[in-house]
């Protein structure tokens, strides 16, 4: 395994700092619980106020309510697990947000019951509260969403309960759990959609406050939940593009830098990487290591054979690139080396995870490369589009669903005529749409 690299650390780093929670509004003192960690203005409308009303949610007003019996409290000895404690985060206007793994060892995981002690990092925060709509996402998630995740029972099983548990003592990987949970729960609820966002949003910037923290600190045993956090994380950068509206997961279109830099949300997940690889001894011997299994002894030097047509493509598409400087062409030709060695793994092991297969990519894919696609280098969003020919393999997960056929036709808008000749195959095969002969 590669050491860490520091233009990659810098750049997760970097790009946890830039992605700051949003401003809250003035706390209404008198507001319900759930406007108040909405951060919204309670209308105090009783027995439930109006925007829980809109929202779907169950207010808190109605527990002081006369015809509402409320539940007596848990014993006084019983203790509240870290995870049950995220802190309200300031929401505004939603913005952009953002792959697994052996039996849970008994003797530190504990059971998902509030009324049980869990042990507590030292980097849990103090204990608080979660509500019903969150414990709501996480039955979701146990019970349904990692159903979808993966195409591997075993890494399902892994992701429904090792993942789970990890979170149990890292506040920062359930709050991400609950993001993607309530991101899968907006395409499924449509009557909903806007609640499931915010929640998302939410969840989603709490988790990443907290990661900034403990990714600063990363050790043997934090490692396990930070690699989950990194891989749930991509999913949400992922599942948030908008498949009606142009894909901002490289770059912004309409060069609008203030309305989106995805990309930062990109080389965080690879900077993660790049750092827990320093406890790579801890990762493949710990509740995680299915995950790296089908990998350990792959000899990444071997030959990347593929099949006759996709070989005579990627022929083709090296002379893209045949004029430009020497700097440039070594960035292309690493950036095709890595997307050759996707197809050619597709083909001849099909025995491994296709969505992993699949996904390494990005975290292999060089930093300069990436810049040439901030960019809008032509050449490199050539590789994007052929790459957009694996991930149409991916469709019948919901969070790539439509997403490969979004993206290339992003690629086609930015790249504009005059490069059919290397164009025409892979949007044949995403799109299955006939190009003009160039």
């Amino acid at each position: 395994m590669e050491s860490a690299q520091p233009g990659a650390i810098a750049d997760a780093e970097g790009a946890a700092q830039r992605i700051k929670p949003r401003r809250p509004h003035h706390k209404s003192r008198n507001g319900c619980v759930q406007c108040k960690a909405r951060k919204i203005k309670c209308g105090e409308e009783k027995p439930t106020c109006k925007k829980c009303q809109s929202y779907g949610t169950e207010c808190s007003f109605l527990q002081t309510h006369p015809l509402h019996r409320v539940p007596p409290p848990p014993p006084p000895q019983t203790a509240v697990p870290a995870w049950a404690n995220p802190k309200p985060i300031p929401t505004g206007s939603r913005e952009p947000t953002i792959q697994s793994m052996l039996s849970p060892d008994p003797n530190t995981i504990q059971t998902p019951s509030p009324a049980i002690s869990s042990p507590l990092r030292r980097s849990s925060p103090p204990p608080e509260s979660y509500t019903m709509q969150d414990l709501e996402l996480l039955h979701f998630y146990t019970t349904t969403y990692s159903d979808n995740f993966f195409e591997d029972p075993k890494l399902i099983e892994i992701y429904r309960t090792t993942v789970v548990q990890l979170a149990f003592d890292y506040p920062f990987l359930m709050h991400e759990i609950m993001a993607v949970a309530a991101l899968n729960l907006a395409i499924l609820r449509p009557q909903k959609r806007a609640s499931y966002l915010h929640l998302s949003d939410t969840h989603a910037a709490t988790g990443l406050s907290l990661f900034q923290a403990e990714i600063s600190n990363l050790n043997e045993h934090n490692c396990h939940a930070c690699l989950a956090f990194s891989s749930l994380i991509f999913t949400n950068a992922w599942a948030s593009q908008d498949v009606n509206k142009p894909s901002t997961l490289f770059f912004s279109p309409s060069n609008d830098d203030e309305a989106y830099d995805q990309i930062r949300w990109i080389k965080l997940q690879r900077g993660t990487k790049a750092l827990i690889s320093t406890t790579w001894p801890s990762l493949v011997n710990g509740p995680m290591a299915a995950v790296f299994k089908p990998w350990k002894d792959l000899d990444p030097n071997r030959p990347d054979p593929l099949p006759e047509d996709e070989e005579r493509r990627f022929q083709e598409l090296t002379e893209s690139w045949a004029t430009v400087s020497d700097d440039k062409r070594h960035i292309l030709d690493g950036a095709l080396k890595q997307t050759r060695r996707v197809f050619s793994m597709l083909t001849f092991f099909p025995e491994r995870s296709k969505l992993e297969i699949i996904m390494t990519w990005f975290t292999k894919i060089s930093d300069e490369y990436l810049d040439l696609l901030e960019q809008k280098y032509p050449q490199a969003i050539l590789i994007v589009m052929h790459y957009c020919v694996v991930l149409k393999r991916l469709e019948s997960i919901w969070w790539m669903k439509g997403k490969a056929e979004n993206l290339m036709q992003t690629m086609i808008d930015v790249l504009g005529s005059g490069w059919e000749r290397w164009t025409r195959w892979p949007i044949e095969k995403v799109l299955n749409r006939q190009v003009q002969p160039y």
